[in-house]
């Protein structure tokens, strides 16, 4: 039994076409796209940090293409400090998942109760049309600040629990006494107390101090001082004369020195500055012109050395810049 020619082509064609559209609705719904939001925090005081995240989850391999992060509206209690992303590919049920986080850093301005979200996503499908779905939303109170107190926080009392453990009239007819004693107040507020606990952490604490000098007074035996800190720089400022150094040693040396002298007289810790941070900072203190313009130069030449593979010149010009920063060693 012979087809006709035509007949046959088209019901290829059609078979075609239909195993081409099965294929892409299956492929279509291999893919699911979730939203979720939550946050660390329920209730939060005034100035208080909130963190809020957004959870995108795709799961399948269909050829879903997010469009853009989620979006939010801005909310009336808080302000938007910071966001962050992160994304992480993991399995679930034998399935491909992505999940994708984003955290905002809210902080609360104003006391009330708002409705945070939903978040709105919009992303398109294997069928190349955009569509959107939207988060749950979370709802946050904001409270007054509260102010720090030595004696911790007053509970406020339950207006509930007052009514209920409000005296019967019969009964303080019959406690006379007891009723002339719940009317006596504190004779002292709690200011005085305040007063009184700062009065005597300051005086146990001038007579710690008292103690503390007599004891280190020197006995009358004359010792000869032990070599300090002073003595240490001076030592250290002669190695640098070395000629033997090379430029990138001497420059750690003079730099590692510029900063212990510059902390040792001043009280900051200039170890752990940078040179930019430590000329930001010189001009708080007592130090000649002539101190400051040795410090910027020894230091500014160091970082060319030691950051910028400059060559070492005038190697005796900073140590003399240097000497200038030196403190005084007490004559023995």
């Amino acid at each position: 039994m012979k087809y006709p020619k035509l007949n046959l082509q088209r019901t290829l064609l059609l078979g075609f076409a239909l195993t081409i559209f099965l294929g892409t609705r299956v492929f279509a719904q291999q893919a699911e796209v979730g939203l979720r939001m939550d946050v660390d925090k329920r209730q939060v005081e005034v100035g208080e940090h909130l963190t809020l995240t957004l959870e995108i989850k795709q799961i399948g391999s269909g050829n879903v293409s997010v469009m853009g992060e989620p979006q939010i509206s801005t909310p009336e209690n808080f302000e938007i400090r910071g966001q962050s992303s992160s994304t992480q590919v993991t399995i679930i049920n034998q399935q491909t998942a992505a999940i994708s986080t984003t955290k905002l850093d809210l902080v609360a301005t104003k006391p009330g109760s708002e409705t945070l979200g939903p978040a709105l996503l919009i992303y398109q499908d294997p069928s190349l049309k955009k569509k959107e779905i939207k988060s749950n939303q979370v709802t946050v109170t904001v409270v007054e600040k509260t102010g720090f107190s030595l004696f911790g926080k007053k509970k406020s009392a339950n207006p509930s629990t007052q009514a209920q453990t409000a005296p019967n009239p019969a009964a303080v007819m019959n406690q006379p006494v007891l009723d002339d004693l719940r009317g006596i107040k504190p004779l002292l507020p709690e200011s005085f107390m305040l007063i009184k606990t700062i009065f005597w952490v300051t005086l146990l604490a001038l007579i710690v101090g008292f103690v503390w000098r007599q004891l280190r007074k020197p006995t009358g035996s004359a010792t000869a001082p032990p070599m300090g800190k002073a003595t240490q720089l001076k030592d250290a400022w002669k190695k640098l004369g070395n000629d033997e150094l090379t430029g990138k040693e001497f420059c750690l040396g003079l730099s590692n020195l510029i900063r212990e002298c510059l902390q040792y007289r001043f009280g900051f810790p200039a170890v752990h500055y940078t040179t930019e941070e430590i000329l930001k900072t010189l001009p708080k203190y007592k130090l000649t012109d002539d101190e400051f313009v040795a410090a910027e130069k020894c230091l500014k030449a160091c970082d060319r050395v030691l950051h910028a593979d400059a060559n070492l010149t005038g190697r005796d010009n900073l140590r003399a810049y240097c000497s200038a920063l030196l403190p005084k060693v007490p004559k023995s």
